[in-house]
Formats: C-alpha cells, structure tokens, sequence
C-alpha cells in the first residue's frame, strides 16, 4: 500500500474534534461527484494528486450547510494507487447521506468524477482495495461493501465504480 498521511499531504487540522468509533458495519465507496481532469491518470500528474486532496478537504470546510469539521472520507485513492489518509481510522464519517449512514460505514473516495476521468484505473481499485482491507484489519470494518448510492439517494459512486463494488470490488487482475 501506498499510504500517504495527513501531514504528508499537507491537511489542516480538522475545524473541532473527530468523533471516536469503535467499528462500522463495512466500508461505502464514493467519487468525486465533479469533474476530473482526464490527463490526471498520467503517470506525470501524480504529483498533482495531494493538491486535489487539499482542495476536497478545502471544500468540505467551507461547506457551512454539512457543517463538516474535516474532509468527509476516511481514504481518498488517486489513480496511481496512493492512498491519502483522511479522517483515517475510528473515526465518525460525514460523507454517507445522514448520521446512521455515517454510524454504519467507513467512506473511501476514488478520485474520479462524473465527467473527464470517469473510469477508475487498476492502480486505484487496487488503492481502494488497499484502504478497505486496512479499514477492515485496523479500523474494525465489517464485511460490507456498497457504493454510496446503496441507501442513499445518489448518482455517487458513478456507474464504472458502482459496478466494480457490485462485483465483490475484486483486485484487478494483472495483465
């Protein structure tokens, strides 16, 4: 796994404290919801990847209405595999739909959107992979694993990710 941390990838603190968890239900699989630049699955672009972690984490602050007091997800995977921390482990989520969808599962985020990278890479499902299985050793996670739209009124996690859950969210096969 290629974790990069909060600190590494520059986080602020969150706005009050994180609400302590002892284990959830599984894990639910979100996108960006937004745009993605197409370009950013090249192997160059890696390097803009923490960038757009700070940015979700900015927009999540700002967002006044949610009330969120960091990023919403536990893990946000870029296309090339690496795995950010977000809330990280035992943590309340914020990114479910309401306050038992929270209760009942971890978040992680594949970054890819609803128009440009809409299809997640075989690095990025092995990330998510990787962040689910972490959430499942070290974060007390149960078996489940949906897509944000499983009982939530949602288009996330688009149709590429939904179907890749729908199948068990199996690691991709080397080529």
């Amino acid at each position: 796994m290629h974790l990069v941390t909060r600190a590494n990838w520059g986080a602020k603190p969150p706005r009050f404290p994180l609400v302590q968890i002892a284990s959830t239900r599984g894990v639910k699989v979100h996108y960006e919801g937004a745009p993605v630049p197409a370009d950013l699955a090249k192997p160059e672009s890696h390097s803009k990847c923490a960038g757009r972690v700070r940015a979700i984490q900015a927009d999540h602050l700002a967002n006044r209405k949610e009330n969120y007091s960091d990023i919403a997800y536990s893990f946000v995977v870029c296309p090339h595999g690496h795995v950010f921390e977000g809330r990280g482990l035992h943590k309340l989520q914020a990114a479910n739909g309401n306050h038992q969808l929270n209760v009942n599962h971890y978040s992680v985020c594949g970054m890819v959107g609803d128009s440009g990278l809409t299809q997640p890479t075989d690095a990025q499902l092995d990330g998510i992979r990787d962040a689910i299985d972490l959430l499942r050793e070290k974060g007390g996670a149960g078996a489940e694993i949906k897509g944000h739209r499983d009982g939530f009124a949602t288009m996330c996690p688009g149709d590429p990710l939904e179907a890749w859950v729908k199948k068990g969210a199996p690691r991709p096969v080397a080529a």
